[in-house]
């Protein structure tokens, strides 16, 4: 059984946020949920609208945070 290109891109996603944030990629990897669709094994529908929301949070942290140092 091989990894979707999907699965793959999120392996990549989470390398970069683990970067960006410091946080340990082991725990980022152990939180992917995937299913085998077609003989590859493929995100889940639950983990994708989680993994899009917590993307989606931290941009808008980041803005706030922005935002709150040019103010000052």
């Amino acid at each position: 059984m091989k990894l979707s290109d999907q699965v793959i891109a999120e392996i990549a996603k989470l390398v970069q946020v683990a970067l960006l944030t410091g946080t340990d990629i082991v725990d980022n990897l152990r939180m992917i949920e995937v299913e085998e669709t077609d003989g590859k094994l493929t995100l889940t529908e639950n983990y994708s609208d989680m993994s899009e929301n917590n993307i989606a949070r931290m941009l808008e942290q980041a803005e706030e945070l922005s935002n709150g140092a040019s103010a000052t």
